[in-house]
């Protein structure tokens, strides 16, 4: 799983990183790392299976989902490519983004226009062929009004729209766009400006006395330095993150369970309810295009293999922990709590919080569960990172 920040932009003359830090940061990473990389939450629908009170389409799964017999752990090894190459492209926009970070800037007032290089809050409806594009529906979407890879031509047809203002944008949808049936398609975007900042990025930008107030060294070599290490450091996690994706795959290749096509609808529909819908009905969308909005999301064939393969993984995950006895003890929900709420958006203290309302502890405790469940079975793995010697555990100790 490769950074997705995008190449270019930026300022000044800097030496490119090379492999200076290629083998350095994933080496200390596996030295060091004890915890484990991020699970992903589990499924909404997984947790009441086994409950009374499920939804009635739910309940009908319950007996095929507690015949999922627990795959064996041995022997589950996996070989994890990496590029820990830090391009001068990246180094330039870590450092774009960081000089606007330590920039001055003012809010645009309501009707004031828009101009390129303001920081905005959009609000965002795509439609292509048309339909609603599947997940464009977007509220509090923050970004550089600057060109962009993926909506080319977005940003340039925004300029001028006041605050406060609506904009039609029509735009050629890339091939590396996420939906792939609509690469290359023209599309429409219909944009809500709901704030901006207007950003003055000073002048002496690449000066040490600039640097300097940017708490990241004296000079603009130095911070160049500590910018590809810190690029580095993203990609030794991501190497980590990519290991427990592959743990997993084969994780459920061992797992038998019939995962019907209505499972994978509700589970669908769950995460369709709690993202693009809301913002449909604060649109005053009518039940026709409410209905065409959920039809993009199920008929997405992406959408659909991902979201099976995260129900495989929820029930081959349950079936080790009953089968091994895996359990959730206070010592364990206070080391994984941070990262089991980050499907909720919680802070730590409102996590906290919440584990003291019955009502809404028991969910927070689920995801907790499936956080330590995965950690039991990345304890299990052996992982080997092209071109870095010798072998790891998934939970990252050096194996002899």
């Amino acid at each position: 799983m490769v950074s997705a920040r995008k190449t270019g932009g930026g300022a000044g003359s800097t030496r490119t990183s090379t492999g200076s830090f290629e083998g350095d940061h994933l080496l200390r990473k596996l030295e060091t790392a004890r915890k484990g990389p991020a699970a992903a939450p589990p499924p909404a629908d997984v947790p009441d299976l086994s409950e009374e009170g499920t939804d009635p389409g739910a309940k009908a799964l319950v007996e095929d989902a507690g015949n999922v017999v627990a795959p064996s752990l041995e022997n589950l090894e996996v070989t994890v490519p990496h590029d820990l190459t830090v391009s001068q492209g990246e180094l330039l926009l870590r450092f774009h983004e960081l000089v606007r970070a330590h920039s001055p800037s003012r809010p645009r007032k309501n009707g004031e226009a828009v101009r390129m290089g303001d920081s905005v809050v959009l609000d965002t409806l795509g439609y292509a062929q048309g339909r609603l594009i599947p997940f464009s529906a977007r509220t509090g979407l923050e970004l550089e009004m600057a060109p962009s890879d993926l909506l080319p031509g977005l940003c340039e047809g925004l300029e001028g729209t006041p605050v406060g203002g609506s904009k039609q944008v029509d735009v050629v949808l890339p091939e590396s766009y996420p939906v792939e049936a609509l690469r290359g398609t023209p599309a429409t975007f219909l944009v809500d400006v709901v704030s901006a900042r207007e950003v003055k990025v000073p002048k002496d930008a690449e000066s040490d006395a600039f640097v300097r107030k940017l708490g990241r060294g004296d000079t603009l070599e130095a911070l160049m330095e500590a910018l590809a290490s810190d690029i580095a450091d993203e990609r030794a996690d991501d190497a980590w993150l990519e290991a427990q994706e592959r743990v997993l795959d084969e994780f459920i290749l061992r797992t038998e369970v019939a995962i019907t096509p209505e499972l994978v609808d509700e589970e669908i529909r769950r995460n369709w309810n709690t993202g693009e819908a809301p913002l449909l009905v604060s649109k005053n969308f009518g039940p026709d295009e409410m209905q065409e909005s959920l039809d993009g999301w199920m008929t997405d064939p992406g959408t659909r293999l991902e979201t099976e393969r995260r129900l495989r993984i929820a029930y081959a995950l349950r079936a080790i922990i009953e089968r091994d006895g895996v359990k959730l003890t206070p010592e364990s929900l206070d080391e994984v709590l941070e990262e089991a709420i980050i499907p909720f958006g919680l802070s730590l203290e409102e996590a906290r919080g919440a584990l003291a309302d019955p009502a809404l502890a028991e969910t927070i405790r689920h995801s907790a569960l499936h956080v330590v469940a995965v950690r039991y079975v990345m304890s299990h793995a052996e992982v080997r990172f092209e071109g870095i010697p010798g072998r790891f555990s998934g939970s990252g100790k050096p194996l002899s």
